[in-house]
């Protein structure tokens, strides 16, 4: 699916949201990311994973809020951040691929896992969220300075 065919099915839209949350998207992004790090301490691998990509989720809604956007589709997110932030290129198939792994851990009954793909997802998770909260905190001093 195309960026113009979320908008035109509405799956992404334009709406007023207060600039507070998009913060609290964010600090839930890291909230995600502790129970990322505790299932990760208990050997709870799959529940680690979809803790992974929630918290992802939650930093990208960040963004969107900040520019106004509702999403009502996880592949439009991916879509959205593709087109209006090519600095995140490297995290996008990133966020792509927990987001089915996701799906995998919470649909399918036969699922092999391995502590290194939790890992790498909390590391991977970590970077995106950080780099995330340092592009709102930008907007928001340039949004200060005017």
């Amino acid at each position: 699916m195309k960026l113009k065919d979320c908008f035109e099915k509405e799956l992404l839209r334009k709406v007023k949201i207060h600039e507070e949350v998009a913060v609290k998207e964010i600090n839930n992004a890291y909230r995600h990311l502790e129970n990322a790090n505790r299932c990760m301490n208990e050997k709870i691998y799959d529940l680690a994973i979809v803790s992974v990509y929630t918290g992802m989720f939650h930093a990208a809604i960040s963004l969107l809020f900040q520019d106004s956007i509702k999403e009502r589709s996880h592949l439009c997110i991916i879509e959205y951040l593709k087109d209006k932030y090519p600095d995140l290129e490297g995290y996008v198939p990133i966020l792509d691929n927990y987001r089915r792994s996701r799906h995998t851990m919470l649909h399918w009954i036969d699922v092999e896992l391995l502590s290194e793909d939790a890992e790498e997802g909390i590391i991977s998770a970590t970077k995106f969220i950080d780099k995330i909260e340092k592009k709102l905190k930008s907007a928001q001093t340039q949004e200060e300075g005017r």
